[in-house]
């Protein structure tokens, strides 16, 4: 499965209580007016680090790589890739 389906689906099924099926690539994760509350953002960080073997450090959360669901995809992907390097 796509990387950017399975990140969404756990996001939508698991995270969010709003009856939505899908985010908008753009929409706001975290910040001012993000979806995510904090435990829901803890939750993510979880399911990113089990699902696809990276770690996330704390200088990694934040609007830059968790603002929204293409910014968390790309950031998932480089992770990956520098795991892969090594």
């Amino acid at each position: 499965m796509e990387l950017k389906t399975q990140i969404e689906r756990f996001i939508v099924e698991d995270v969010l209580a709003d009856g939505r099926d899908r985010l908008e690539p753009g929409e706001p994760l975290v910040g001012m007016g993000g979806l995510l509350d904090s435990l829901g953002l803890l939750r993510l960080i979880q399911f990113v680090e089990e699902q696809f073997q990276i770690r996330v450090g704390d200088g990694d959360v934040g609007e830059e790589n968790f603002g929204s669901l293409e910014r968390l995809v790309a950031f998932v992907a480089r992770k990956q890739a520098e795991g892969r390097e090594q």
